[in-house]
């Protein structure tokens, strides 16, 4: 029987290193390219550039997550052509290869990898490949990679929303608003939740195809904005959006009486002073006060009192005006200063 010699073995063993070193080398080349045209909105050619990639290195996955997006990119929704559907479809097919291949062992491929969930996620909480088993599966894995990061906890909130299980979403921002108790970010996507209409007039969630009116729990989101505003009392910030939340229920709710429009407007403008008693040229919340003169305004039928509330809403809005517009004045030379973010 012919053997072969060690030096032959050991040159066909260096060959084939280099036939996969070549390979490798050339994926990375490709996968630039691929960057290049993504970077520049060109997704079809990023498609060819990033599938040379993967064929070239087969476990390439953040080449198979970047021809899953350039695929995506292509997607428009709402189309309904077989060739629309099939970018989406490769889309799918792309970051399932993506997380089948990734170790996600170091800091690049753990942020690949969380990418990709994401975007599946996406993918499965919208037609036309809409299914909560889905989207869930790959948003819980999300959470089980990161249990502690805000930014999973809400994909899963949002989540339950969007399919409608909204004591599964109370459940979930309660829980990322305990777990940072001192985030008035936090506190304020729990509020954000409760102001939403997903509940009907006795409380209880909202069912899809009912003919009952939708409704917001708004005392229980002004209760969790004062606790929000109350984690630092010196940021006129906070104080500010408990009166936004006021302007915006008094002036769009159809079903307030007059006499409830004006106590919320009474209830905002209290909030708006103490935001302009830390900041008193904090323009956002001059506006709002005037808006919220035009509410009690339009709740009185006191000639004398309209007129009044109208003038201050009018002196206010200029008020507000003249100090956006002289803090971007103040704020453009410091922009366009060296590393001010000028360009």
């Amino acid at each position: 029987m012919k053997t072969t010699t060690p030096v032959v073995a050991l040159a066909l063993v260096a060959v084939a290193f280099t036939g996969v070193g070549c390979a490798r080398v050339r994926a990375r080349a490709a996968m630039k390219d691929g960057n290049k045209d993504y970077k520049e909105e060109n997704f079809k050619k990023a498609v060819d550039d990033y599938q040379r990639a993967t064929t070239l290195e087969p476990g390439f996955s953040e080449a198979w997550f970047y021809l899953g997006s350039s695929h995506q990119a292509q997607y428009r929704p709402g189309k309904d052509t077989p060739d629309n559907k099939a970018h989406l479809e490769a889309a799918i097919e792309a970051f399932k290869k993506s997380l089948e291949t990734n170790p996600a062992q170091t800091p690049q491929q753990k942020t690949v990898r969380q990418n990709t969930l994401a975007a599946l996620t996406g993918i499965y909480s919208d037609d036309p490949f809409k299914s909560f088993d889905e989207a869930q599966k790959y948003a819980q894995q999300l959470v089980q990679d990161n249990p502690t990061d805000p930014k999973n906890l809400y994909a899963l909130a949002n989540l339950y929303e969007k399919f409608n299980k909204i004591p599964e979403a109370e459940e979930m921002y309660k829980k990322v608003s305990e777990m940072n108790a001192k985030d008035p970010k936090a506190c304020g996507a729990l509020a954000g939740f409760y102001n939403k209409p997903n509940w009907d007039e006795t409380g209880a969630p909202w069912v899809e195809g009912s003919d009952k009116p939708r409704r917001a729990k708004f005392d229980l989101a002004i209760g969790v904005l004062e606790r929000c505003a109350n984690i630092d009392p010196s940021d006129a910030s906070g104080y500010q959006k408990v009166a936004s939340y006021y302007w915006d229920k008094a002036y769009r709710d159809p079903l307030l009486s007059d006499e409830q429009k004006n106590a919320y407007a009474d209830k905002g403008l209290e909030n708006v002073d103490k935001a302009l008693q830390l900041k008193p040229d904090y323009f956002e919340a001059v506006i709002y006060k005037g808006l919220l003169y035009r509410v009690k305004a339009g709740a009185t039928s006191d000639r004398r009192a309209k007129t009044e509330f109208l003038e201050k809403a009018q002196d206010l809005q200029k008020q507000g005006l003249e100090l956006k517009k002289q803090q971007a004045a103040e704020a453009a030379p410091a922009a366009a200063a060296p590393g001010g973010g000028g360009q």
